[in-house]
């Protein structure tokens, strides 16, 4: 009260009451007190110099009190004078926490100091301390935890060094010890039970050693939400959730394929492209590569668009192989059952495998891209289908496998005219490189195929051509032609009668003719003519009578310049020679001939 009021006491009187206020301020932590004696000093500098003696002295037994009586003093006005005060304060109250406390009160300690406004000056006084405490630590595990988790929280450079210390890091208990110096362990129960910071630095030197299997699929989901927070939680830029990231990805090889489908589906959800193509240069020699690509593509639920992006900008940065890619591509379309949502990838498919004829693809993949196109009418895929399948029905040995492919194909082609007529290009190919029994099997197998008629007419056409060429060359055939014209016309000549020629037969001079000549042949040779002529008379009847006839709004000259031209589809062995006539005197054009 005396020292409150006005007027004050002077001289010895005000340095005795001076005296005692300090003793009480210190005994007591009183804080007005000490607040009192401070203004004092402050207007005395006599009484500053004689009693700041007295607490630079009280700093060996009471440094705890000297600390408060300074703190209260700069708390109520900070004045650059009494900040080395109470640094020196606060250094010596650590030194006796440090050396003499429980581990309670040196960690309580070391809050206060950490707490304290950043003006006062204290961060290197805490450093030390922190650092002075690593002897007793190394001694008890307990109190080495405690002091890495204080300095993660409040001193990143102090905690730099605490890890560096093999002997300290051999001592931790359980879980953060394991964690901290195994890389093995619970992550998740340390950032439960000892904060984010910790857990944070545990992961970062995880990922630096390339510990992989300490990122679960569930502790890399929490890291990514912590980088979504943008949690910096005061760490140095090494140990935030983005350089752990970060470095993750360039060690993604350590990683499982379970962590590895978290981690990519977290990049491509948040639309972290450049992390996406570094984790998969990284990951090239991975063999599970592609199907984990294609797995972590479809649960981002980017849009197929997106996702040619990111393929095609993978192939041309040579991250992905164009085979790599497919396979991706064809995984996606199956994981989405090939719907018409994913018709882009599904035109990507067609295109790659039209225009990239060594890239490989399985036949249940082709039928399935088949089936996709014909239900959205993909003119590109289904091309792209048929040129592949029929490649592989080449392959195939026994008819009637080769017929049930066939029928399946044929079904799924009848909304396209263009593979309509793919299938039968190849067809005709297909057939002309058979042999004659091969063919002859064909035959019988589509027999009763209605579906199949336009093939199975391609065969017996190809079997009809082969049998009138039989064993000869065409130039042998084209002689034997001549030669049968020859005596056909001769007979014509000699026994048919016209308008301008009647011919009148007498039997008896005919067969003196022929005895006259009988030596030149013997008597079976004379047999096979007889049997011979009176065949080739029924074959030239018969011949004559299935040839397609004219009808009224046809004449028959129109009739031949049909079949000579193509328009006109052979239906008899007459039609057919006047059809093959047309064909090499050229009267058939180009078009006609490829259809």
């Amino acid at each position: 009260v005396v020292l409150s009021g006005d007027p004050l006491p002077e001289g010895d009187l005000l340095q005795r009451y001076a005296e005692r206020l300090l003793e009480h301020a210190l005994e007591e932590r009183d804080v007005e007190s000490a607040g009192i004696i401070a203004r004092l000093m402050d207007a005395h500098p006599a009484l500053d110099e004689s009693l700041n003696q007295r607490l630079m002295d009280a700093l060996e037994t009471q440094p705890d009190a000297v600390y408060v009586f300074m703190r209260a003093r700069v708390s109520e006005e900070l004045d650059v004078r009494w900040l080395p005060r109470l640094r020196v304060a606060a250094e010596r109250s650590l030194q006796v926490a440090v050396s003499d406390s429980d581990t309670e009160t040196l960690l309580n300690w070391l809050t206060l100091i950490a707490r304290e406004p950043a003006t006062y000056g204290l961060g290197d006084v805490l450093h030390e301390a922190i650092l002075s405490a690593r002897t007793r630590a190394r001694q008890d595990g307990e109190l080495g935890r405690q002091l890495i988790l204080f300095a993660a929280k409040r001193d990143p450079a102090a905690l730099d060094i605490l890890l560096a210390d093999q002997e300290l890091l051999a001592i931790l208990p359980d879980n953060s010890g394991r964690l901290l110096r195994e890389y093995e362990g619970d992550p998740l129960a340390l950032l439960q039970k000892r904060g984010v910071e910790i857990f944070l630095v545990a992961l970062a030197r995880a990922a630096q050693v390339g510990a992989g299997t300490l990122f679960t699929p569930l502790t890399i989901a929490q890291l990514w939400s912590l980088y979504r927070e943008n949690v910096t939680a005061g760490l140095p830029a090494y140990w935030q959730p983005e350089s752990i990231l970060d470095e993750l990805i360039a060690r993604s090889p350590d990683l499982t394929d379970e962590a590895l489908e978290t981690l990519l589906t977290l990049i491509l959800g948040d639309r972290r492209d450049d992390w996406f193509h570094r984790a998969v240069h990284a990951l090239a020699d991975r063999p599970t590569l592609t199907s984990l690509l294609a797995t972590t593509l479809q649960r981002s639920q980017r849009s197929p668009n997106d996702i040619l992006d990111l393929i095609g900008r993978a192939v041309t940065d040579g991250e992905l192989t164009q085979q790599q890619a497919l396979n991706i591509y064809i995984t996606l379309a199956e994981l989405w059952e090939w719907p018409k949502a994913a018709l882009p990838v599904i035109e990507q498919i067609a295109r790659m495998l039209k225009q990239q004829p060594a890239l490989t693809v399985s036949v249940d993949v082709l039928w399935r891209l088949l089936d996709a196109a014909a239900e959205a009418k993909i003119e590109l895929a289904e091309r792209a289908a048929v040129r592949r399948l029929v490649s592989e029905f080449e392959l195939v040995e026994d008819e009637s496998q080769l017929t049930d492919y066939l029928l399946r194909l044929w079904s799924q082609v009848q909304w396209s005219s263009g593979a309509r007529q793919l299938v039968l290009d190849w067809w005709r190919d297909f057939i002309r490189s058979r042999h004659l029994t091969q063919l002859q099997k064909l035959d019988k197998a589509l027999e009763g195929k209605r579906v199949l008629d336009e093939q199975r007419a391609i065969i017996q056409t190809a079997l009809a051509f082969r049998r009138m060429l039989g064993h000869r060359s065409l130039k042998e055939f084209a002689e034997a032609v001549n030669t049968a014209f020859s005596v056909l016309d001769d007979l014509a000549e000699s026994f048919e009668a016209s308008a301008r020629k009647p011919v009148s037969l007498d039997q008896d001079t005919l067969r003196a003719e022929l005895e006259a000549r009988e030596t030149e042949l013997s008597p079976h040779e004379r047999q096979v003519l007889s049997n011979n002529l009176k065949e080739l008379a029924q074959l030239i009847s018969t011949m004559g009578d299935s040839r397609s006839k004219a009808n009224l709004m046809r004449r028959g000259d129109e009739l031949d310049r049909d079949l000579m031209s193509g328009e006109q589809e052979p239906h008899s062995a007459v039609d057919a020679m006047k059809w093959l006539a047309g064909y090499w005197s050229g009267a058939q054009g180009k078009e006609e001939s490829n259809e």
